[in-house]
């Protein structure tokens, strides 16, 4: 093959590269329906949805919920109850409306996790959507699913599935640790001052 025919088609199967990730789908962002509330999984401090979508790690990461975009998933209960790893999920009310009779409101435990070194979401998924709420370091409570929507987008669908997400939290938040220079220099300001105070004690006494 002449070297003349092969640039062209070495040059186009570039093209098509280029092409191909050009165009390639980006992540979409999320938008809050702004329908959940902390009141919705008993223990959490701040929270986030609905939104429309199936949650995962890529998806929380990429619109950084909480501010945060190192989250991976820890455990994952596939239904309204069960058990996987430190999550238990239980289920005491049902929504008699759907067929698969899904449950609405239970309770929660969670171990083996580590409040002081990560932070933890839980995210609760019904219908077409989820919420995720930032724990506050509880370990238990109540859950409702008050903060989803289902397809017509009312509140209160059957609870699907609950997932919980842990990220390293941020070591640059902590108190800074005094250089051996800076006690020394303290230390050094704090005997002259002595210092001075003894000799203007003395001063006093001998007026």
């Amino acid at each position: 093959m002449k070297f003349s025919s092969l640039v062209p088609s070495v040059v186009a199967a570039a093209g098509v590269v280029v092409a191909s990730s050009a165009f390639s789908p980006a992540q979409a962002a999320l938008t809050s329906l702004g329908t959940c509330s902390t009141s919705n999984l008993q223990g959490a401090e701040l929270c986030e949805g609905a939104f429309k979508d199936n949650d995962s790690s890529s998806l929380v990461n990429d619109n950084k919920l909480f501010g945060i975009d190192t989250w991976s998933q820890l455990f994952k209960v596939d239904s309204s109850s069960g058990v996987d790893g430190g999550l238990n999920v239980t289920a005491d009310t049902y929504d008699e409306e759907e067929e698969e009779k899904e449950a609405i409101s239970g309770t929660w435990s969670l171990a083996d996790v580590d409040f002081n070194t990560s932070n933890i979401m839980v995210v609760l998924k019904g219908g077409p959507s989820f919420s995720a709420y930032k724990l506050n370091g509880a370990t238990s409570g109540r859950w409702n699913t008050d903060g989803v929507v289902n397809g017509g987008d009312n509140p209160g669908p059957g609870l699907s599935h609950v997932t919980v997400y842990q990220a390293p939290k941020d070591i640059q938040n902590a108190e800074p640790v005094p250089e051996p220079l800076t006690i020394l220099g303290s230390a050094t300001a704090l005997g002259i001052g002595g210092l001075l105070k003894r000799q203007q004690s003395k001063k006093n006494n001998k007026a």
